[in-house]
């Protein structure tokens, strides 16, 4: 069997395509390319903004239209929420959702001899308990690591909680065995992600948290540690020393912000304010003086004022963030947000993205500029560039794979330049 998958999304996702990916390969089935003729096309949806729910469906639909007699399978956030509305496309053969992931190759091996169930149905397995895919292989030395799902924070603006649901965590002993077994194959830099990583353990009889699973990353030899995006409540002083004392731990932390303005917040229910969140990131910075702190922004959230936005600028500048992302708001229906007065044109929210965009690349320039001197290690990918502890990107020479130590000598638009010591 030929299977194809596209992948919609956060980083989340592209993790869960990959490890689905490995489950039909183990089974001795063949993946190709989504263009190539396929026997199932596998579509990783997602919902995090309109545009995502509106690209999941043409996915769907044009793999339908491409191969008209091949199984054609949702999976995801937006199958999850809207599986009616997905049951519905022509050609959709079987609606997944978020779960069902490890049973994916029998379900579609079943659907292909005929077993084919109402995809509008909800599948017969629940969200309840951590599905442990293997780790996945981002390149020849790095690899990222699924250890929590599910969010219940209910952010007005988010229907992630809807497609997730509840908190599940991977057990410390397969964190354990996944972090040995990458270490053993050669992996260099290890991932730790999940949709609320900083809840990690809380489901978990014996309460493990993200700073227990820091330590087991120095206990079982890796060599590089990163994390994905966390809350910024969590950076409190068991953190940042847990952090600063870590082997292995790369010195950057995604600090999700949103807004930088407390009356948004407060609308958004984000459970933090600018004063906590400053407090947070300063505190990281003690401890790590070369911490590089990244976040992402929201622009143009309903009810947002010309001086809310500022203040969000303003903020973005005395934090010194070293790389933002930022996303003009998308109404999603049956969210809080949804409802809300005073929602603004689209017109309006690209103009303050677009400043925003452009405030963030002022900051990581002069983030990276800030490096200029600095000895930093730089473990390097194939296209003669990688990436130091704190996230910088540096084009240097040395071999696909390796670690180099070099040193910053300048830099070219977003990229350092560093040039080695032997």
């Amino acid at each position: 069997m030929k299977v194809a998958f596209y992948t919609l999304g956060c980083k989340v996702n592209h993790y869960e395509t990959a490890a689905m990916a490995e489950l039909f390969a183990a089974a001795g089935h063949q993946v190709v390319d989504f263009s190539e003729p396929a026997d199932a096309y596998i579509v990783n949806t997602c919902t995090v903004t309109a545009v995502a729910d509106q690209k999941s469906r043409q996915m769907l639909s044009r793999a339908h239209a491409q191969a008209p007699d091949a199984l054609v399978v949702a999976v995801g956030c937006y199958s999850e929420v809207a599986r009616e509305k997905v049951s519905a496309l022509p050609g959709v053969d079987l609606v997944l959702g978020t779960g069902g992931r490890k049973d994916i190759v029998s379900l579609v091996e079943r659907a292909l001899l005929g077993d084919r169930p109402d995809p509008a149905a909800e599948p017969p397995f629940a969200r309840r308990t951590f599905e442990d895919l293997s780790a996945v292989a981002d390149s020849r030395t790095r690899a990222t690591l699924k250890v929590q799902d599910g969010c219940v924070s209910f952010c007005t603006y988010c229907a992630i909680p809807f497609a997730r649901g509840a908190l599940r965590s991977r057990s410390t002993d397969s964190c354990r065995r996944e972090l040995t077994t990458l270490v053993e194959k050669g992996y260099r830099e290890i991932v730790l992600t999940g949709i609320e990583l900083t809840e990690y353990g809380k489901d978990l009889s014996d309460r493990p948290t993200l700073n227990d699973l820091i330590r087991l990353a120095d206990d079982c030899g890796v060599e590089r540690l990163r994390l994905g995006s966390l809350d910024p409540r969590f950076a409190d002083e068991d953190f940042a020393r847990t952090c600063a004392q870590s082997k292995s731990l790369c010195h950057q932390f995604h600090l999700s912000l949103q807004s930088g303005s407390d009356t948004v917040l407060a609308r958004m229910n984000r459970r933090y304010t600018m004063e906590e969140y400053l407090r947070n990131a300063d505190r990281l910075r003690s401890y790590m003086p070369d911490a590089a702190i990244t976040t992402d922004v929201i622009a143009g959230f309903p009810g947002e004022t010309e001086e809310e936005h500022q203040e969000t600028a303003a903020f973005l500048k005395e934090v010194g963030f070293a790389r933002i992302h930022v996303f003009p708001y998308s109404r999603r229906p049956g969210t809080k947000a949804a409802a809300m007065p005073g929602q603004l044109t689209r017109q309006e929210k690209a103009k303050r993205a677009r400043e925003l965009i452009n405030l963030g690349d002022e900051l990581e320039r002069a983030f990276i500029d800030r490096q200029i001197g600095t000895v930093q290690q730089v473990l390097m990918e194939e296209d003669g560039t990688g990436y130091t502890g704190n996230y910088v990107r540096v084009r240097c020479p040395g071999p696909a794979g390796e670690p180099v130590t070099v040193r910053i000598i300048g830099r070219e638009n977003s990229i350092a330049i560093g040039e080695e010591i032997v």
